[in-house]
């Protein structure tokens, strides 16, 4: 299938991650038909993102006269094949489940056209695995979206073993469109890139916080002053390349021995866990809130880090398309 072709999008699954790019491919011009088992599901998908549109207009993203033409081409529909028949381009962002997965690919596979792409937006299982019972494997591809999905540029592509080229580019072509970052992992491994990385990471920084090195809240204040500053404008390896490999070397020999290592779950995650802390969900994390913040505070934050995310990506990505 080429990129012209792609006439209409449906996206399965209307959660945290389905309604966001489901917007996505809204604010690209394209027609989405978004489904989901509930009508109370699918109603507050709409309010979401008829939410969020309000919030691209605020900082200058889209105009305000162009919500409600946005919001013309969704369409919320309970039933799959009315959600897929006429689609060209299906993506499922269900729950990450390989079992729900396999029976929502074939059938979809049922009610579609033999050339159209269907997209998994999975974060952990394989397109071999999810795709065991689809005939027709190479049009399927996994599209990796961030949260918040309709606002994080970049949305990883990877290839399985049995996937056109042609697919690729086409969803390659089709996400830069829509003003996405595409980046194609040529591997189907677990993690793919950026979870892999995020993890490795996220390990050490666990660490660290049960070691006591610093509080939760002053190492999200390194973090985010440091590496992620720098790393909002200029990519590990240019920055690698700008400090010096030879340092970079040097760097490496005398702090890897010494970083964790572990393929166990960090200790600080087993503990809180095993205490019933599960993060903001549960009232207590490595922040505790019902202490560190109030239910105010916390909408109020989400919204500023919304808002704070989309001038970044008016500023580095939005207005150089």
């Amino acid at each position: 299938m080429k990129l012209e072709e792609i006439k209409s999008i449906a996206v399965l699954g209307a959660g945290l991650m389905g309604h966001g790019i489901a917007q996505s491919f809204l604010l690209g011009g394209y027609p989405v038909r978004l489904y989901d088992l509930k009508e109370s599901i699918l109603k507050t998908a709409k309010a979401h993102i008829e939410k969020n549109l309000v919030l691209f207009s605020k900082v200058g993203l889209i105009p305000g006269d162009g919500i409600g033409p946005t919001l013309e081409r969704l369409v919320l529909t309970t039933d799959l094949s009315q959600a897929v028949e006429e689609a060209d381009f299906i993506l499922e962002a269900a729950p990450e489940d390989l079992g729900l997965k396999q029976k929502l690919f074939q059938q979809v596979e049922n009610h579609v056209w033999k050339g159209a792409i269907i997209a998994s937006n999975t974060s952990s299982l394989t397109l071999t695995d999810i795709g065991v019972r689809v005939r027709k494997k190479d049009r399927l591809v996994i599209t990796h979206w961030f949260n918040p999905p309709h606002i994080v540029p970049v949305v990883e592509v990877v290839k399985g073993e049995k996937t056109s080229d042609e697919t690729v580019e086409t969803v390659y072509q089709l996400l830069t469109r829509i003003k996405k970052v595409p980046v194609k992992i040529n591997l189907e491994l677990p993690g793919f890139l950026v979870n892999r990385i995020q993890v490795a990471m996220a390990r050490e920084v666990f660490d660290l916080f049960e070691k006591g090195v610093a509080s939760a809240a002053d190492i999200d204040r390194a973090i985010k002053g440091s590496i992620g500053f720098r790393l909002a404008s200029i990519g590990p390896l240019l920055t690698a390349d700008l400090g010096g490999l030879d340092l970079w070397l040097k760097v490496c020999e005398n702090l890897l021995p010494h970083i964790q290592s572990s393929i166990e779950p960090p200790r600080a995650l087993q503990r809180l866990v095993s205490r019933g802390h599960s993060g903001i969900k549960s009232g207590k994390g490595f922040y505790d809130y019902a202490l560190d913040f109030s239910q105010a505070e916390l909408d109020e934050a989400v919204k500023k880090r919304d808002e704070e995310f989309l001038k970044r990506l008016k500023s580095l990505y939005w207005d150089k398309k």
